[in-house]
């Protein structure tokens, strides 16, 4: 059994069909990451200006057992990351290996953690699936097998949930007040311009730069950084799906939700023209789910009801459309964060699924 770093194409290839050899078979995997994950190993990724990212695989007579990658981010000195993690069952050895080598690397780097289950960035994905391993993911969710925790059962756990709630619950009648009392001290809500998309996604940027500081592992985002993960995205997403809100015309917060695409990727495949196109002769009016990937509100203004007004007009878009809302992630242990959707438990709002990452002290 021996570690190989990967350092050329056909490692690079091997590196990438190994996860897709994996889940041949899995009705319910949808492929959400070899694209990003070829943006790592072709090293055309603008997060690379502030990280080393080591690939590697280990392999034994001549197969592979494990992949994954050290991340060291420059942003995030204090950790070094195993991402983009995937092995086949009964791997143990090759990942107490992997351990090992991510130990002697942190060592070498003097940083005191490695966390297991991050991709990169939380913008690209966190967390090994821990529960519903019969369904297909929510889009931008990931899917891993049962059999990934188990490799790392004694160390520290993160455990992420995700929240579902019928859309037609949208009650946002009864939040009326407080919408009244919002839009009067001059806070308004629009959704992106599509003509300006670049404009759109630096404000994004800044504005996430600003609400997440005290998330769990965040890191600073540049504009180049999310700019190349929404690109791709730009035939599928329409301006309501990043909802601002402005305070006299300054963005001071925004949603950004979009259709549960996976429900019209075929199993083992990821978005793609396929996908596309059967947007456009209607596959779209199959889906009816949507997912609340992120809602952020500078700090200065959380509490004061301006999350409400998003919602709003996310109704107005989606109450009629669609007939389940998915949100998350969001950290177990985050108050905050879960408080809105116990604020809607009676309208059916609930803890759905659960993902786990993991922390080892060096």
């Amino acid at each position: 059994m021996q570690l190989i770093y990967v350092k050329d194409k056909t490692e690079q290839n091997r590196f990438l069909s190994f996860g897709r050899q994996l889940y041949r078979e899995n009705p319910y995997f949808r492929d959400s990451m070899s694209d990003i994950v070829n943006m790592f190993l072709s090293q055309k990724t603008a997060f690379l200006h502030h990280a080393e990212v080591s690939p590697f695989f280990i392999e034994e007579n001549g197969q592979i057992l494990l992949r994954a990658a050290f991340i060291h981010d420059y942003k995030q000195g204090n950790m070094l990351m195993i991402s983009f993690f995937e092995a086949v069952e009964g791997a143990q050895a090759a990942v107490d290996m992997m351990l090992q080598e991510a130990k002697s690397l942190a060592q070498k780097k003097k940083v005191k953690k490695i966390v297991i289950g991050l991709d990169a960035h939380l913008n690209y994905g966190v967390g090994l699936l821990a529960s519903h391993y019969t369904e297909v993911p929510c889009f931008g969710f990931g899917y891993t097998p049962a059999y990934y925790l188990a490799y790392f059962s004694g160390l520290q756990e993160h455990t992420f949930v995700t929240y579902v709630i019928p859309t037609k619950n949208f009650e946002i009648s009864r939040e009326q007040a407080i919408l009244t009392r919002v839009k009067r001290r001059g806070f308004t809500f629009r959704p992106a311009s599509m003509k300006n998309l670049q404009k759109e996604i630096a404000v994004y940027t800044h504005l996430n730069n600003l609400c997440f500081q005290q998330h769990l592992w965040w890191a600073d985002r540049t504009f180049q950084e999310d700019w190349e993960l929404f690109h791709p995205f730009r035939w599928f997403i329409k301006g309501e799906n990043l909802l601002i809100a402005e305070k006299d015309g300054e963005p001071i917060g925004f949603m950004l939700w979009y259709p549960d695409f996976n429900q019209i990727i075929p199993a083992g495949q990821g978005i793609g023209l396929t996908t596309l196109l059967k947007g456009k002769l209607g596959g779209l009016r199959k889906i009816d789910k949507i997912k609340i990937a992120e809602i952020g509100i500078l700090p200065k203004y959380q509490g004061t009801g301006v999350v409400l007004g998003l919602f709003e007009m996310l109704s107005r878009y989606a109450k009629d459309k669609y007939s389940f809302c998915e949100a998350g992630w969001v950290e177990e242990y985050n108050i905050k964060s879960k408080g809105f959707g116990l604020r809607w438990h009676d309208m059916g709002s609930r803890e759905y699924k659960k993902y786990k990452a993991f922390e080892l002290d060096v």
